[in-house]
């Protein structure tokens, strides 16, 4: 089997999201739609932009590079039908196209959903740099339907315990892996490794390092090593509609639902 790719419609790709990928929508910066064609089929998609702090996400990794020298993979979506290569077949001809499209990007930057017990396998397959991980969390419905906790402030204005348990949101923490690819050369590369403030290596993380715990009814704590699965999340980060508050929110309506936002 043949994959191509080429620049694709945002609309499009969005639409393809929606219908495959788990998070179900895509963060607001996306610079870069790319879609996997077998023939004139579209079988994947890649959403490249940037998250919600570019400059900082950056520098922070890399202080002397600008977001001109890099993108942020957002997105990655196949049909289920595809090889089980497939997606790092697909990630290898979008770094491909984008050295040969935008010769300036240097870095290629991503993150690894460890809450959903994705440590990064078609990442590591594609010889992409490990970072390490960063502790993260979010909310979920009695649905686990995540919702964001920047939204949970922005809609309500509180996110103490005492909050969230009264509107029906339990905690998830867990942990996310960062992932780097260099599109520059071997001396670009050490001079960017040398700089950086994490240690990259080769060292990969595996499905026993996607630890996360998640409060039960009484605030204490459940984990993975008891439960072993982690649980079936849907969507990321939004709440349904722009109601100010959850509590004001007739009881039969989910309080939350799946869009993107950022890792």
């Amino acid at each position: 089997m043949t994959y191509h790719v080429e620049p694709i419609p945002r609309s499009l790709m969005a639409s393809f999201v929606a219908a495959h990928h788990y998070a179900v929508r895509v963060p607001p910066h996306c610079l870069l739609s790319l879609g996997c064609f077998v023939d004139t089929d579209l079988v994947g998609v890649a959403s490249w932009g940037f998250g919600v702090r570019p400059r900082h996400t950056i520098q922070r990794l890399f202080p002397s590079l600008t977001t001109a020298d890099y993108y942020e993979l957002n997105r990655l979506c196949m049909l289920d039908s595809e090889p089980r290569n497939g997606e790092s077949r697909f990630l290898r001809l979008c770094r491909e196209f984008i050295q040969r499209a935008e010769p300036r990007r240097v870095v290629l930057f991503t993150w690894a959903d460890g809450m959903r017990g994705k440590p990064g396998y078609v990442y590591q397959a594609d010889n992409w740099w490990y970072g390490g991980f960063i502790r993260t969390e979010f909310y979920v419905t009695a649905e686990n339907e995540v919702v964001h906790p920047r939204q949970v402030i922005t809609r309500c204005g509180r996110r103490d315990r005492a909050f969230t348990r009264s509107v029906g949101l339990r905690r998830v923490r867990g942990r996310q892996f960062r992932y780097v690819r260099f599109l520059c050369g071997h001396a670009e590369r050490k001079r960017l490794l040398r700089e950086s403030s994490v240690r990259w290596g080769r060292a990969y993380p595996k499905m026993q390092d996607c630890v996360w715990t998640f409060e039960n009814g009484e605030g204490a704590a459940e984990g993975s090593r008891a439960i072993r699965e982690p649980p079936r999340f849907q969507g990321s980060g939004q709440f349904r509609d722009a109601a100010p508050l959850l509590s004001e929110r007739p009881k039969s309506t989910p309080a939350s639902a799946g869009v993107p936002g950022d890792a």
